[in-house]
């Protein structure tokens, strides 16, 4: 649709001919079309524009400046069947569940090229491949008490000792 709108709001203009067209939405109402468009300005400013085209005296066009919120707000109702659109304007959205935090950790390189590599393989992020794996590691549940010998997923850290600063551990002699 090759839309030309040009406004000017709060002393900004708002060009429909110079700003991205993200998504947008058309319907037939009786012999008019009416839709609304969303655009982000190469400064990363959205708008709306909305219209209707049929030829009569209630015909309009205007655009309305929207928060980055309000956009991604209106991209999730009207456009929430392509993702990918989404997570390339606002970035990628976190999992639904519990919050999310962030967790420095240290190995060796030689383990995060390793792990690097099964995560590729896996077509994953290694972020995305190392919460798979604690994921799995943290469903196997708690050791037994019962003494048994069974083959554990996780192995034992008691006989491990060294440093909490450093987190780096050796076997007791």
């Amino acid at each position: 649709m090759g839309v030309k709108c040009k406004r000017i709001i709060d002393g900004k203009t708002y060009n429909t001919e110079t700003a991205t067209q993200l998504a947008g939405l058309s319907d037939m109402e009786g012999p008019s079309e009416v839709g609304k468009c969303l655009f982000q300005t190469r400064f990363g400013v959205f708008f709306l524009y909305s219209y209707r085209d049929g030829g009569f005296d209630d015909d309009f066009d205007e655009i309305t400046p929207l928060s980055p919120e309000e956009a991604r707000a209106w991209l999730e109702k009207y456009e929430s069947s392509r993702p990918e659109l989404i997570e390339q304007v606002f970035g990628q959205m976190p999992e639904a569940g519990s919050g999310e935090v962030k967790y420095t950790l240290r190995m060796p390189e030689s383990l995060r090229d390793r792990l690097a590599a099964l995560a590729k393989a896996n077509d994953q992020s290694l972020n995305a491949w190392i919460i798979r794996c604690l994921e799995t590691c943290a469903a196997a549940g708690p050791a037994p008490d019962d003494g048994s010998t069974e083959p554990r997923d996780v192995p034992p850290m008691s006989n491990l000792v060294g440093s909490n600063r450093t987190g780096w551990r050796t076997r007791r002699g």
